[in-house]
């Protein structure tokens, strides 16, 4: 399983981070394997400790910001996500679509509908060596959200997903196999909803996923003093 080339940027900027040191363990393991750990996706320091000073009062309760018709097999994966939101979206949720194709001639689907209002980030559309970007309404929003969509992408599982355990939102999918990209991450217990469950925001499990996130998807726990 190789590395996106978003999340090999963010690999290589978690052990390039400023006051951050790892066990010989840690460094041992990454030589072994040529230098890339891929079992696990991770995320830099500077991405989770941001986002740890955002307001995570949960004020949305369904968000989605992504791209949609992007390309065919991304367009496919997210097809589900249009009639959910078309039934559950209400004034306490947030929508935006963040594609140049998917805003050419769009309608908008209701009062919590951004699309048209907010300029988003969308990697894709982007050279792969600019692709590294903090986008600050997007992780603000998923952190003051209950749930958030997490559809696959071009791949059968998306960055949404750990991304939603940073924010302590609920990951919302159609099925178990959008929950991980590596043998490795099946095995983790994540707490996440299928589409057609009763959704009930459960704190102890946002901060479940958020444990599992720093252990797994971080380096939080390979530092020492």
């Amino acid at each position: 399983m190789n590395y996106s080339p978003k999340l090999r940027m963010w690999y290589h900027e978690s052990r390039n981070e400023k006051g951050v040191l790892f066990s010989i363990v840690s460094l041992l393991k990454d030589a072994a394997g040529g230098g890339l750990s891929k079992d696990y996706a991770l995320y830099p320091r500077s991405y989770y400790k941001t986002v740890e000073k955002y307001d995570c009062k949960k004020k949305i309760d369904y968000c989605f910001i992504g791209a949609y018709e992007i390309d065919e097999k991304t367009k496919k994966n997210r097809a589900w996500i249009i009639d959910f939101i078309k039934r559950n979206f209400n004034d306490e949720s947030y929508l935006q679509f963040t594609d140049s194709v998917t805003k050419a001639n769009y309608v908008k689907l209701g009062c919590f509908d951004y699309t048209l209002k907010v300029v988003g980030f969308v990697p894709k559309e982007h050279p792969k060596k600019n692709r590294n970007f903090f986008d600050e309404n997007y992780f603000q929003k998923m952190s003051q959200s209950k749930f958030a969509l997490c559809p696959a992408g071009d791949a059968c599982w998306s960055m949404r997903f750990y991304e939603a355990l940073m924010c302590k939102s609920l990951p919302i999918v159609s099925n178990k196999n959008e929950t991980y990209r590596t043998n490795a991450e099946s095995k983790l217990n994540y707490k996440y909803y299928l589409k057609n469950d009763h959704h009930v925001y459960r704190k102890d499990w946002a901060e479940h996923n958020y444990n599992i996130f720093l252990r797994y998807h971080t380096r939080e726990y390979e530092k020492f003093l």
